[in-house]
């Protein structure tokens, strides 16, 4: 920005006058002019010069309520409204959103206390008083400035002056930068387009939210006689009703809940309707990611070929994709996305992280990445039609953007890839306004051809889908600062930066555990167990607890920033995790089984592992009931929705035959200990077994690269040769960058990277 300022100056342009000497500063912006009235707001839009004024917003009309922009720190749009049912009706409750960077800070007795579920010291401090109280009263007493970074807040009337925003209908319609606005034709064409939208308050908001949520519940009655009637003009993309029926109700049954990046109203109305948020490609996406979970043999091209099921769709997918990419659209960006994570799933890593980066510049194109508070609207009048199409847009717009942000903080935790999408600049409320998921019941998908499933018998739930969604996205945010640390650039950074960089993040953790509504907290022994998107941010939660602290262990990259308390300390801190990991999937296991384990759920407890195994060579004994019960668990997820992942198995492959070796070292197994030499190595790849490969050391890179690559039977898709590692070829990279690089947990999923 002050390159910009400095080049305008050259330039014979005023700062000034164009409003932006303010841009730089500190996140608390404000712009002179949003805090006085411009004496030409009632001119007639001429040509604009370099000393023209910049406009300032205009006045609501009249009857509507008036705020002034410096009002926007008391109205904050940085919350999120849930909205509960009462035998009265509706009534809005307002809570904080869940916002890592400016939660109060509170700290956890010891994080030991977990093994058992949440402290119950930690629970306690909102004994006496309402955690939405407490909310509430943080939302008026400090509320959250407007700030630079991206905080679940809205477009400013002057960030968007600033980003060159052109909005149309209501939307951001196209963003031309800041170079758009030094243009004097360009900055008249801009003040006129801002004067069609100003702030209506709080009261447009909920009337937003009222349309929302009535489309929502007209629409899921209309959704039963969707498939009843295959004579009607529905165009499924030649795929039968009956299937389609079945791959969409699973979708939203199972993916849809984890990442809300589906809008159901919407798409289930433009099936029927042939309306604008639903495309062939879209179609197609969601029949190929719901035939992950699917148990039809039809969807297989022969019935033991289980991991190509639904193929035929991804062949479509793909004729398809070369004409949605001439055109940007919701839609389509919303397969892309859904896609990405299927191939992923499936082992297809290169065309799932191609696929995902492409859904990125396609959201960006589409100026998804920035939107105005929903309480700013449209001026002029509107039909009811007209106010609910712009609603739904809105919907989906939020509802894209941070299913998208998801997707690339998990993505990159999995690939070992730093985020693209998540450190876009961007101002998207974290506020999603049709609320009609966070209550209504969940239960298990049954399918019509499986009447006597073993989820059957199991208690229909409040989905709390809303709120699931928002503690997912806190969480992810994190997550965000936890793939930071692998960057290749800490290793330049000095001591007190990444000790300070820790503390963040466990504070965050921390807060994130405490501000988690009340109603989201599960006890993994409790015999009522919530649906899985519920107990998958807990799993997530301790996966990031394991990334973060195994970075200064023994063998973490960040080590030279650990004494050897500290190291222990972190080492305690990642077993902690890995066993309350265990309870929470004993839970899920008992209640779903691993069949349709999502992809966190899989990081998780492959995490889990990667820990345990290596503690069983100190404290022999202590762990061996729990690598059992984790190696069945590998074995589920080896045929369940994540069958492609062979990396994740090869390593932790040698990781068991180490342990296997210390097994056999430590002599006759105690008869209260499980003897593992039963167990099943046929789960994963085929590599070599003698002993002059295996030392009683764990493997070193060049070992693990000569295995692998000495086996006709294990395939290098991009044809690492082993002698890259021993012949210093690697030798651009100091030790801490390679630790990075062939780190077990960061990348675990990641294809054998060829330096070349």
């Amino acid at each position: 920005m002050a390159a910009v300022l400095a080049h305008m100056n050259t330039s014979g342009l005023s700062a000034s006058g164009l409003g932006l000497e303010n841009a730089p500063r500190s996140p608390n912006l404000q712009c002179d002019d949003e805090s006085r009235e411009d004496q030409a707001e009632d001119e007639e839009f001429g040509l604009a010069t370099p000393e023209s004024s910049v406009s300032a917003p205009l006045r609501p009309p009249p009857g509507s309520e008036s705020t002034t922009f410096n009002e926007r720190s008391q109205m904050n749009e940085n919350y999120s409204i849930d909205t509960s049912f009462d035998q009265a009706g509706a009534t809005t409750m307002l809570n904080q959103g869940a916002q890592p960077d400016t939660f109060a800070s509170s700290h956890i007795d010891s994080w030991h206390q977990r093994n058992e579920g949440l402290s119950p010291t930690f629970r306690s401090r909102f004994s006496g008083q309402s955690q939405h109280t407490l909310q509430r009263q943080a939302i008026l007493q400090e509320p959250a400035p407007v700030s630079m970074e991206n905080d679940g807040t809205g477009l400013s009337p002057c960030e968007a002056r600033v980003a060159g925003v052109f909005h149309e209908d209501g939307c951001v319609a196209s963003v031309h930068g800041l170079a758009g606005i030094i243009m004097p034709t360009r900055r008249a064409l801009h003040k006129k387009n801002i004067s069609k939208v100003s702030r209506k308050g709080i009261a447009a908001v909920e009337s937003s939210r009222a349309r929302l949520i009535s489309n929502a519940t007209v629409q899921r009655q209309r959704e039963n006689r969707l498939f009843r009637q295959p004579q009607r003009t529905i165009d499924l993309d030649g795929c039968e009703p009956d299937l389609a029926k079945h791959l969409i109700t699973l979708h939203f049954n199972r993916h849809h809940c984890s990442y809300l990046i589906t809008y159901r109203p919407a798409i289930l109305a433009s099936i029927a309707d042939g309306g604008p948020w639903v495309n062939k490609l879209l179609l197609n996406a969601i029949y190929y990611s719901s035939s992950l979970h699917s148990d039809r043999l039809g969807l297989r091209a022969s019935v033991s070929d289980s991991e190509n099921s639904g193929s035929r769709f991804y062949d479509r997918f793909c004729q398809l994709l070369v004409d949605a990419m001439g055109k940007s659209s919701v839609p389509s960006a919303v397969a892309l996305l859904l896609t990405s994570a299927t191939l992923v799933a499936r082992g297809k890593v290169s065309a799932g992280w191609a696929l995902s980066g492409t859904a990125y510049r396609m959201i960006i194109d589409l100026g998804c990445h920035l939107m105005l508070g929903p309480d700013y609207q449209e001026n002029g009048t509107q039909t009811s039609t007209q106010m609910l199409q712009k609603d739904i847009d809105h919907e989906m717009r939020k509802r894209l953007y941070w299913g998208a942000y998801i997707t690339d903080v998990t993505q990159s935790l999995y690939l070992g890839r730093q985020c693209s999408f998540a450190t876009t600049e961007a101002r998207v409320p974290l506020q999603l306004l049709d609320t009609f998921e966070e209550l209504e019941e969940w239960e298990p998908y049954q399918d019509s051809f499986d009447p006597a499933g073993l989820e059957s018998a199991y208690e229909p739930q409040p989905a709390y889908a809303i709120s699931s969604f928002n503690a997912c996205v806190s969480l992810m945010r994190i997550g965000e600062r936890v793939s930071e640390l692998y960057g290749i650039c800490t290793v330049g950074y000095k001591t007190e930066v990444v000790l300070e960089k820790k503390t963040t993040i466990e504070s965050q953790l921390e807060n994130w555990t405490a501000m988690l509504p009340d109603h989201l907290f599960f006890d993994p022994q409790s015999p009522k167990i919530p649906p899985p998107h519920q107990i998958t941010p807990y799993t997530t939660f301790h996966t990031l607890r394991i990334l973060l602290y195994r970075a200064f262990m023994e063998e973490g990259h960040l080590r030279r920033h650990s004494d050897e308390e500290a190291k222990s300390l972190s080492e305690q801190e990642c077993i902690s995790s890995a066993l309350m990991i265990e309870k929470y999937i004993r839970a899920y296991r008992k209640t779903f089984t691993l069949r349709r384990a999502p992809f966190l759920l899989s990081y998780a407890i492959y995490s889990a592992v990667a820990i345990i195994l290596p503690q069983e060579r100190h404290d022999r004994g202590h762990f061996t009931e729990l690598i059992s019960f984790f190696w069945t668990c590998l074995g589920e997820l080896q045929h369940g929705c994540n069958s492609g992942l062979k990396k994740p198995l090869l390593v932790l492959r040698d990781m068991a035959r180490e342990f296997e070796i210390s097994t056999k070292e430590r002599g006759p197994v105690a008869p209260q200990q499980p003897d593992f030499g039963i167990l099943d190595e046929s789960l994963f790849p085929q590599l070599p077994h003698d002993k002059a490969s295996v030392d009683t050391e764990m493997y070193s890179a060049a070992h693990y690269l000569y295995d692998m690559n000495s086996q006709q039977n294990v395939v290098d898709p991009l044809q690492t040769s082993a002698n890259m590692v021993v012949s210093g070829l690697t030798n651009f990279m100091n030790d801490q960058e390679w630790d990075i690089s062939q780190n077990t947990l960061y990348g675990l999923f990641a294809p054998t990277q060829s330096f070349q």
